[in-house]
């Protein structure tokens, strides 16, 4: 269930993009990059998961170990000082091996890095013995599978970062709902991996926009420039099952299609800025 997209930080990008150096400090780091990739959005939940007057340590969980799931750990971990991650899932032991090597890596061993090898679930129903492990939880999966993770962590009263897409499907989406209206009747805080509306350059064109700068938006276009998307070759061996969950980006039923996947940011963007209808929850 490891979700590997275009952007992804993987294990090599991680130690060399995403590093602060020593003349850099890693709230700058922080503050710099992770709006591109997400991280920042966890934020409001690290902020308001905390009891009022009281700093714990929050216990952070990562369902999806591949490259989007440990860069958004990698960036929760760096926006506040008193998060620590717990637990690991992943449908492959290989993902969470090599995230949590990773990882490790990029805060030298860090004592915020405290999973257990008993804390480390593979499996189909790893994500529940990893969400009951903690307080907050990133869902990285591939898109297919987010419904059912995102319910079992609202049902247990978890505070949710969750990767978009939230499903592929229209029973999906309906889940999705469901679940949203329990964290909202729960007050549970719930973000959804839509970066673009923690961007500065994208909140100052729409301030100006909203000032009367071009007047008003009658239509648009909206385009993705991309060089490709890898691609994951069968190994001997290896179950149909596993080949698409490893390629799931190529598979309607886990990833939706590209215009879901990775158009999705900039249909988010038309719809903010033209002014979408208010939907309720």
């Amino acid at each position: 269930m490891s979700n590997e997209n275009i952007g992804d930080i993987n294990n090599n990008a991680m130690k060399e993009k995403s590093k602060p150096s020593k003349n850099y400090s890693r709230r700058d780091f922080c503050r710099h990059t992770a709006l591109a990739t997400g991280g920042m959005m966890a934020m409001p939940i690290l902020t308001n998961a905390r009891p009022a007057g009281l700093a714990p340590k929050l216990k952070l969980a990562v369902v999806g170990c591949g490259g989007r799931g440990s860069g958004a750990v990698v960036q929760a971990l760096t926006a506040d000082p008193d998060v620590e991650l717990v637990a690991m899932a992943d449908a492959f032991q290989d993902r969470i091996d090599s995230s949590l090597q990773g990882i490790l890596e990029h805060f030298d061993g860090e004592k915020k890095i405290k999973v257990k090898k008993k804390n480390q679930f593979a499996g189909f129903d790893a994500y529940k013995e990893a969400i009951d492990k903690a307080d907050v939880v990133i869902l990285a999966t591939p898109p297919g599978f987010r419904p059912v993770h995102f319910e079992y962590a609202i049902q247990q009263g978890k505070h949710v970062f969750m990767e978009k897409p939230m499903a592929t499907d229209a029973p999906g989406i309906r889940k999705v709902l469901q679940s949203a209206r329990m964290a909202r009747d729960k007050g549970l805080n719930v973000v959804v991996g839509l970066q673009r509306h923690y961007e500065p350059k994208y909140i100052e064109m729409k301030r100006r926009i909203d000032e009367g700068a071009i007047g008003q938006i009658r239509s648009g276009q909206v385009y993705w420039n991309d060089a490709g998307v890898w691609v994951r070759k069968r190994q001997e061996g290896q179950s149909e099952l596993e080949y698409q969950m490893r390629n799931w980006y190529y598979f309607n039923w886990l990833c939706g299609d590209h215009i879901l996947e990775q158009h999705i940011h900039n249909i988010d963007v038309a719809n903010w800025f033209i002014g979408d209808v208010a939907f309720q929850i």
